[in-house]
């Protein structure tokens, strides 16, 4: 049988397996362009989900230490041997108390807060005069049984104006309980609406132990506690108008009359910067003081009250305390514990990263021994800024130091946001 004699099967290649193989091989050419693009797609919508995800707000942290003890047994003051006292360092806390914590007449050392409700509602600015105010008649006609009575006093008179300072000078230097109640019924329209406005007022302050019952301290159920007045001082002296007036030594009448000497001695005296006193039968000698000190360049402020001491006047209330501030003064210390622009803190950006941040000045603790100061930054740190931005501040017991930036913050690096895993 000859080649042509055999059967040809037409339609079907000899090569058919190959064919079907170079079609594999150049489907599959075609198909890997188009899995790089997925993934590349999955990959840019992760890196633009995890880009446009909220970063967390900086947090500052502190990096040194976050308390300081002063080393030493705690210091014993010269308390008055009756009564009850006070004595309270601003921004550090207590130095001591004695006497307990009875409530007892508190005498005219009550204007002190008649003045603070009085410049809370109608703030006076440093050396304004402010508005003037003329006398009740109703005052007027109770000064012939308040002369009967020997209660200190301006002397109001008829038809008599008086500037809102004048007022305030007179009722917190020479202790005038006439215009004690002139400013109460010229701020709340009566005596007994400014009482109860007095014992709001030491109860947002925390004076549990104090009532008043009338704005000047003459009557007896007017009752506190030397660490309650200590609270009380504290918040006046926090007031410029306030701390103005009470550190005058004399009231000069706007008549143009003779001036009219106050009964605290200490002004000037030991860095005494205020005070008032008080005196009656019921109450003996009470008298609240303040004094400025500067220990190791920290302005500080030391706030006290003497209570319930029976001598004939308030004079021996205002000789206790000036031993009381010459023995708080003497145990105040400080202790540096960052120089200027040492790093002291951080702010973390909440991803790892890290910027350190300097004090503006020396760091330096106040106290005195056996006291434990607690030390602490706070602050808001912005999202970027330069090396230098103020961040906050570092609070060291009295002591208030400026914090910045000790390098440019520019939020959280790129590779931290795009590796951070489960953070809201």
């Amino acid at each position: 049988m000859t080649r042509q004699d055999i059967p040809q099967v037409t339609g079907v290649p000899e090569d058919e397996p190959a064919g079907r193989a170079g079609q594999g091989e150049r489907a599959g050419r075609r198909a890997w362009p188009w899995v790089l693009v997925a993934a590349l797609a999955v990959v840019l919508a992760v890196v633009t989900v995890q880009l446009l995800r909220p970063v967390p707000e900086p947090e500052l942290r502190l990096t040194i230490a976050a308390e300081h003890t002063f080393p030493g047994a705690a210091p014993v003051l010269p308390w008055p041997g009756s009564g009850q006292s006070a004595v309270f360092v601003e921004g550090i806390g207590m130095m001591g108390t004695s006497g307990g914590a009875v409530p007892a007449p508190t005498a005219s050392v009550a204007k002190v807060m008649t003045a603070f409700v009085y410049l809370r509602d109608h703030p006076l600015r440093a050396g304004e005069p402010g508005p003037t105010m003329t006398v009740s008649p109703e005052g007027v006609a109770e000064m012939p049984a308040r002369r009967a009575r020997g209660e200190s006093l301006l002397g109001i008179t008829q038809g008599q104006r008086l500037t809102q300072r004048k007022a305030l000078e007179a009722l917190m230097i020479i202790s005038a309980n006439d215009v004690a109640h002139e400013l109460a019924k010229w701020d709340a329209g009566s005596v007994r609406a400014f009482v109860a406005k007095m014992n709001a007022a030491a109860r947002e302050l925390g004076m549990t132990n104090t009532t008043y019952t009338d704005p000047s301290g003459y009557d007896a159920g007017t009752v506190s506690t030397a660490a309650d007045q200590v609270k009380l001082l504290r918040a006046a002296m926090a007031m410029p108008a306030f701390a103005e007036i009470v550190n005058q030594r004399s009231y000069a009448p706007a008549n143009g009359g003779p001036l009219r000497e106050g009964g605290n001695f200490l002004l000037g005296q030991s860095g005494v910067v205020g005070g008032k006193t008080g005196f009656t039968d019921a109450a003996g000698g009470n008298f609240v003081f303040a004094a400025r000190k500067d220990v190791a360049g920290v302005a500080t402020l030391i706030v006290g009250a003497v209570m319930g001491q029976r001598t004939a006047s308030a004079a021996g209330a205002v000789t206790a305390a000036g031993e009381l501030v010459r023995a708080a003064e003497s145990a105040l210390t400080g202790v540096t514990v960052a120089k200027a622009g040492a790093r002291v803190a951080v702010v973390d950006d909440g991803l790892g990263g890290t910027t350190p941040v300097r004090a503006a000045s020396a760091v330096t603790v106040v106290g005195w021994s056996g006291l434990t100061v607690a030390v602490a930054a706070q602050g808001n740190p912005p999202a970027e800024a330069p090396a230098g931005t103020g961040t906050g501040t570092l609070t060291a017991g009295a002591a208030r130091v400026p914090l910045e930036l000790a390098d440019a913050y520019e939020g959280p690096a790129i590779v931290d946001r795009l590796t951070r895993l489960g953070q809201e």
